[in-house]
């Protein structure tokens, strides 16, 4: 008799675990962005974003490629000098840190003509690729945008 309610004991706090999982994985799912999550927020923050597609060969991060958007700004008169951000949408936030790591590694040694900010929320990457590297342009409204976004 006592054996028999321990098993049911044991049936039980085994459902519970399983169940408590299970809402972990929805909780989970729930914080996943979207690009059109991301560009909406940005563009919230009156940043003027132009999809570039794909153009050139940008860097491959844990099997993602990026969306490539430019950034139209009133106060640039050279068209030769557009700003560009790279989007990075993953399956996940763990996928994003792998990305993150990827990036930083291949960037080790590195000589830049234009210098990198990455900005990272939840399974989103964001590499904000600044004219400047004192004093990049963008930094306030990117960090205001991702604030925003869940």
């Amino acid at each position: 008799m006592l054996i028999s309610k321990i098993k049911a004991l044991v049936f039980i706090l085994i459902c519970l675990f399983a169940l408590a999982g299970c809402s972990e994985d929805i909780k989970n799912e729930e914080n996943i962005l979207t690009l059109d999550d991301v560009v909406t927020s940005l563009e919230s923050q009156k940043l003027n974003l132009v999809s570039f597609g794909i153009t050139g060969y940008p860097m491959k991060l844990n099997d993602v490629i990026p969306e490539v958007y430019s950034i139209e700004v009133q106060a640039a008169e050279e068209p030769d000098n557009t700003e560009f951000i790279h989007f990075y949408i993953f399956n996940s936030e763990k996928d994003r840190m792998k990305g993150t790591t990827e990036f930083n590694k291949n960037m080790e040694g590195a000589h830049f003509t234009t210098f990198p900010f990455l900005y990272e929320k939840e399974n989103a990457l964001i590499v904000y690729w600044s004219n400047t590297k004192e004093n990049p342009l963008l930094t306030k409204p990117i960090e205001a945008a991702l604030e925003q976004l869940k």
